[in-house]
């Protein structure tokens, strides 16, 4: 456009100068300068001058958040546990019966494994009573591993020769007993490392376990060994 500007103030004085020639030649001059300015125009803003508003500019590409991964992850050495459904209720676990309470046991023992994988103590919370303490010492487990950064791989229980006669004391608890097998289990620091591990065991010493069935559901009041 500044060039343009320059031919159309020049154009007077090229009439000029051609003053003395026909006037074929001065209008054959006139349509040179008229077609170089046309020609200078669409080629775009001259120097100094801006882009006409509305112009196109070159797209910035934009990146786009990553998505979290949603299909279950167990636990293991590269991080915890991320998606996994939680433990299940089975029927029978919510009967008031030998068989109801061992369902139930195993049941607890489970939502012990997914609060430690996974940092998700609430499973376990639900089904434990307040003075439970081996069920907080497991919340309080859970809940400062995945302060810190770290998780557990396992263990994961599996009871057998579970026994109980089903009268519930003062306190309204059953008691019942059991052989438990124990998987191996590690505890991974925030960094990978390994912090504490654990072998498998089978069988050992007999366990014990107090719970309450109260409006339709056990609730876990204490579990160690016999």
């Amino acid at each position: 456009m500044g060039l343009c500007r320059t031919f159309r103030c020049s154009a007077p004085f090229v009439v000029m100068g051609v003053a003395a020639r026909s006037a074929g030649s001065v209008f054959a001059v006139l349509a040179v300068v008229v077609a170089v300015c046309l020609a200078l125009t669409a080629c775009g803003p001259g120097p100094g001058e801006a882009a006409p508003s509305g112009a196109s500019t070159s797209a910035q590409p934009v990146s786009s958040p990553a998505t979290p991964d949603p299909r279950p992850t167990p636990a293991s050495s590269t991080g915890a546990a991320r998606n996994l459904p939680r433990p299940e209720l089975p029927e029978i676990a919510k009967q008031n019966t030998k068989e109801g309470f061992a369902a139930f046991t195993q049941y607890w023992l489970d939502t012990v494994t997914y609060g430690l994988e996974t940092g998700d103590s609430g499973p376990l919370k639900e089904i434990s009573l307040p003075d439970c303490k081996m069920c907080n010492g497991y919340i309080e487990r859970a809940e400062t591993a995945k302060s810190k950064g770290e998780w557990n791989v396992g263990p994961k229980w599996w009871i057998s020769e579970f026994t109980s006669n089903m009268r519930p004391d003062a306190d309204g608890r059953a008691l019942a007993f059991f052989a438990l097998d124990e998987s191996r289990s590690t505890l991974y620091s925030s960094d990978g490392s390994v912090a504490k591990s654990i072998e498998a065991s089978t069988g050992g010493a007999p366990k014990a376990v107090l719970a309450k069935f109260e409006v339709g559901r056990w609730l876990m009041s204490q579990s160690g060994k016999a």
